[in-house]
């Protein structure tokens, strides 16, 4: 990857985003010259309990401010319904800083006992804000969580995602997971610190479509543009091999589907499901092309498989478009659909204790499924879209009492569950990690199998 750090080509010369959306020289440049500062300095990449995180780095570059500093602004801001109170992400913990602040029954000890020694330099400074705050600490419910934030079109869900990632590493020891699709890249402004994993043995091209209509693609090498790249051979090794704690991938579906099926039968109390790559179809004249099974179909797979055989590590998963893979016309005509969310909202009983967060991001709650909706114990309401007021699916009747996100702009959101709700923000990307353009990452090799069934 290119060492400028400044979205800027080889000569020095900066270019507007307008510029670059109409060259394709620029435009490759702006996607594969970004690169993060001193990534390979930190405690992930050196080993060394001392160094700052991949988290804390991703901070420092979109120029956000420390997680604790911002508390302690919150602490000190009035709460603007209750007298001699802070504000709500403060005064109302289970409204906000439940989901954001992972904890296990280990990190309560060290809270109890004031042993914060060999914890990155943020999350120590915040177990000691939270030392200060005992009520807070035990309203921090223990293990994985998870929210369902929705908004229409334009609404920031992207800008906001990218921004909660980037929190969480800073503060947690997640290994955070992207869903990869090819088509949706939302998560390019996070390229210079990704890990992306991509299924062994498979040849993978990408070309980014640029926003002007008389442009061709542009062929972009992922190698330059990530920070790296991995391979996985099945599931499993995936997730017990490939996956880090303290750093962000992105994961694309393996087409084989190798360990899929395995999956499923190991798994406790869930029935097997198979799968059908399109290899497989090719060799077995009782398959058709109608039986291969869809790419998003592995998902169902990859988590039960984490939730049942581990390893222990903390995970969150940020599920974009989580409708379309959990919709809510989901039945059993279309590859068992039906019963693979069944599946997965079964095993997700034991996704908290197993360190497991889903984290959806869709247009409105009624996209995803109400199997999996009723699961979700916070929801996130952008600007531009109606907060409720009254019954909610899952989540009973809804704390507020008016419509708060009528009047927020863009950028702003409210975080909620069946009892408290607060009001919270974010800032833009930074301009030089923005890339215009839809980037598509393929693998030629499905397509022309597919076409030979």
């Amino acid at each position: 990857m290119s060492t400028d750090n400044s979205g800027e080509i080889a000569d020095g010369q900066e270019h507007s985003l307008l510029e670059v959306a109409q060259n394709p020289d620029l435009l490759r440049e702006r996607v594969e010259g970004v690169t993060a500062p001193s990534i390979g300095q930190t405690r992930e990449e050196t080993g060394d309990k001392r160094a700052h995180t991949v988290g804390e780095n991703m901070r420092r570059a979109f120029g956000f401010r420390r997680w604790t500093n911002v508390l302690e602004d919150l602490e000190r801001a009035d709460h603007p319904a209750m007298e001699d109170s802070s504000h709500p992400i403060v005064e109302h913990p289970r409204a906000f800083l439940d989901h954001l602040i992972h904890v296990d029954d280990m990190d309560k000890l060290r809270l109890e006992h004031g042993e914060l020694e060999g914890l990155p330099k943020e999350r120590r400074e915040m177990f000691r804000w939270l030392q200060q705050k005992p009520e807070i600490v035990q309203e921090l419910r223990n293990g994985g969580t998870d929210w369902l934030a929705y908004g229409p079109k334009g609404s920031g869900k992207s800008t906001m995602s990218a921004a909660k990632v980037i929190r969480h590493l800073e503060i947690n020891p997640d290994a955070v997971v992207w869903r990869g699709t090819s088509a949706r890249t939302e998560w390019l402004p996070l390229r210079a610190w990704t890990r992306l994993c991509l299924p062994a043995g498979l040849e993978v091209e990408a070309f980014l479509d640029p926003p002007a209509d008389d442009m061709e693609s542009v062929e972009i090498d992922l190698e330059r543009m990530c920070h790296e790249v991995v391979r996985y051979d099945s599931i499993r090794d995936l997730n017990h091999n490939v996956l880090e704690e303290g750093h962000f991938h992105v994961v694309y579906p393996d087409p084989r589907f190798r360990g899929a099926t395995k999956a499923f039968q190991e798994a406790e109390e869930i029935g097997e499901i198979p799968h059908h790559s399109a290899w497989d179809v090719q060799v077995d004249e009782e398959l058709e092309r109608t039986d291969i099974t869809p790419s998003k179909m592995w998902w169902f797979a990859w988590a039960i498989d984490k939730i049942d055989q581990g390893p222990p590590i903390w995970l969150s998963w940020f599920c974009d478009e989580i409708g379309n893979v959990m919709p809510e016309h989901a039945d059993n005509d279309y590859h068992q659909l039906y019963d693979r969310i069944s599946a997965f909202r079964d095993k997700y009983v034991d996704a908290r204790r197993n360190k497991f967060s889903t984290f959806g991001i869709g247009h409105e709650p009624g996209d995803l499924h109400n199997m999996m909706r009723k699961k979700m114990r916070w929801q996130i309401t952008l600007a531009g879209i109606d907060n409720p007021t009254g019954k909610t699916v899952g989540m009973g009747d809804a704390p507020m009492g008016r419509n708060y996100t009528q009047g927020m702009q863009l950028g702003q959101a409210l975080s909620w569950n069946s009892q408290n709700f607060a009001e919270f923000s974010w800032s833009d990307i930074p301009s030089q990690f923005k890339v215009p353009g839809q980037l598509h990452v393929r693998f030629p090799e499905v397509l022309e199998v597919v076409r030979s069934c």
